[in-house]
């Protein structure tokens, strides 16, 4: 399986965005005598990446309030109104729950900002990726990267929803899995550990021990799940011994570098914003909000034509 064509293709998704934020401008539907207003809704798009993501997005009801320097305005996301202040020149905005937005840019910085975002964030996902666990042919158009934890509940339940996304798209899209173990789950970095050490040797016995791991999560705890992870590789084409010491011997080489590649995996996770497990990026852009399998296959089948226009 060639991994490196997965890496560049993270690259290259992240310089397509970059490229389309740059040269397609938004559309602006700035009012005479009134507030641009399009221009404050991108700029808010660029401060919280949930709105990009959403279907109506508008600003209205503008009229002056009790706080001295701001007038009252009224955030419109799907239907729900978020009231909110904003200057009278359309500089600065204050959600609620907040402290105040900076939304002074032009469309052309926002533009930028949001560019050069997407392009960080491929390169940093290109390195977590690189030699990293893959299901799916490595060729797909479409590379799901997951940030995930053994031990994590909510990571066991998303893996029946990505393993329905590989049945439903066999040649369309592969997965990465990256390593993020929770520091108040006891066993979850001994468990990547005993999985990196075995992708070491093999993709198929990484992901034997991901398979076990989540379908007997209740059974494993830090006593047992190094010989539980034994038991799961007991009939793996790989060298046990070379694995033992790998997963055992602190002193080791391997060991070492098990520990420096989930240390890396989860300091690339940091930058790119990963707040909780599990977390997830189609070619290089965040999932954020609802994980149905209907979502999932919206943002995979977008992918994929903006793959092919590629």
């Amino acid at each position: 399986m060639n991994r490196r064509s997965i890496p560049a293709r993270l690259l290259r998704g992240a310089l397509l965005v970059s490229l389309l934020l740059v040269f397609v401008p938004l559309s602006s539907h700035a009012q005479e005598d009134a507030l641009d207003t399009q221009r404050i809704i991108d700029n808010l798009k660029m401060e919280i990446p949930q709105l990009r993501q959403t279907g109506q997005v508008s600003l209205s009801s503008f009229s002056e309030s009790d706080v001295e320097g701001f007038k009252r305005a009224t955030l419109t996301v799907n239907g729900r109104q978020i009231p909110m202040l904003i200057t009278p020149d359309g500089a600065k905005a204050l959600l609620l729950a907040g402290p105040p937005i900076d939304v002074s840019r032009t469309l052309e910085e926002v533009n930028q900002a949001m560019a050069d975002e997407a392009s960080e964030r491929g390169a940093t996902l290109a390195r977590a990726t690189e030699g990293m666990p893959v299901r799916g042919p490595a060729d797909a158009p479409v590379t799901l990267v997951e940030f995930s934890d053994f031990q994590c509940p909510y990571c066991a339940r998303a893996s029946d929803l990505v393993n329905e996304l590989l049945s439903r798209y066999p040649e369309t899209l592969n997965v990465v899995y990256v390593h993020y173990p929770l520091p108040m789950h006891e066993w979850a970095r001994p468990a990547a550990i005993a999985s990196q050490c075995a992708a070491r040797q093999s993709d198929d016995a990484f992901w034997t021990l991901h398979d076990a791991y989540f379908a007997e999560q209740s059974d494993l705890t830090p006593d047992n799940v190094m010989a539980k992870s034994e038991s799961y590789l007991a009939e793996a084409s790989i060298d046990m011994e070379a694995w033992k010491t790998c997963a055992q011997d602190e002193t080791s080489s391997a060991h070492e570098e098990v520990q420096q590649t989930i240390t890396a995996n989860m300091q690339a996770g940091q930058e790119v914003n990963v707040t909780g497990t599990p977390s997830f990026y189609i070619n290089g852009e965040k999932v954020q909000g609802a994980r149905s399998i209907e979502a999932f296959t919206r943002r995979i089948e977008q992918a994929a034509t903006a793959a092919e226009g590629n």
